[in-house]
């Protein structure tokens, strides 16, 4: 059984695919969560771990093709579904990623489930994405966002507004550039999983931080950084030697 997330701010599309995979593929494909929007599609997602994703690409926050930023690792087969005929097709066909025309057709999802059949994705190739995306918006190759587990549910927080995690016993307190403070309901291990290595550094068991924030770094009683927001944080003897190297030979 394949199940499946649909993501698409019109409802009658969502609804108009969901029955027609009721009906044509009642013993393979099941549907697990519906979305409408990339958000709630990624809450979704993080909730259910499907294993193929209908994405429509138009939409009014955020375009389908921006989903691949809240992920590390994609571990699900995406089909995008579009109006526009032209409207990012090279893109789609650049990264050798499948796509549906809308209104979508009983024959291309039969095409599309059995081109899925065919390739038994576990996921997109990082190459695929990178391609995407760069083609896309070539200033955003990268994952930029994150999602952050909190006591009810996710917060989906951008990396580069992140300027240091802080560990509070078994939870971590995240400090963003507009002042704000988020609880994580995970130990400071675990957030940093989550962060790109080349961008965020462990100087201290209790604290990581952001490099691209860091103002100025000093020896003089004791090594310790400033941040961007004037913020004073100790760097750990035994990882200095190391945070000196990951900080000038980015």
């Amino acid at each position: 059984m394949i199940n499946c997330v649909i993501i698409d701010d019109e409802k009658p599309a969502r609804d108009a695919l969901e029955l027609m995979l009721i009906r044509y593929f009642p013993e393979k494909v099941k549907v697990v969560a519906k979305a409408e929007s990339l958000k709630e599609g990624v809450f979704a997602i993080y909730k259910h771990s499907p294993d193929l994703v209908f994405l429509d690409i138009e939409m009014p926050e955020e375009k389908g093709f921006e989903i691949f930023t809240y992920f590390q690792q994609v571990t699900f087969s995406v089909i995008f579904t579009t109006a526009y005929k032209e409207y990012a097709i090279k893109a789609i066909k650049l990264a050798a990623l499948d796509y549906i025309l809308k209104p979508v057709g009983l024959d291309d999802l039969q095409e599309a489930i059995a081109l899925y059949d065919k390739r038994q994705l576990s996921g997109i190739p990082v190459e695929s994405i990178e391609k995407l995306i760069s083609a896309m918006n070539p200033a955003t190759s990268t994952v930029v966002k994150v999602v952050l587990p909190t006591f009810h549910g996710f917060q989906l927080e951008k990396v580069n507004s992140i300027i240091y995690c802080e560990a509070d016993l078994n939870y971590t307190k995240v400090h963003t550039v507009n002042g704000g403070e988020l609880l994580i309901s995970k130990p400071l291990n675990a957030i940093e999983s989550l962060l790109p290595a080349n961008m965020f550094y462990r100087i201290h068991k209790s604290h990581l931080v952001n490099l691209n924030y860091i103002k100025s770094y000093s020896r003089a009683e004791g090594f310790h950084v400033i941040l961007e927001d004037g913020t004073k944080l100790d760097v750990a003897t035994r990882r200095n030697d190391d945070f000196i190297h990951a900080l000038t030979c980015r």
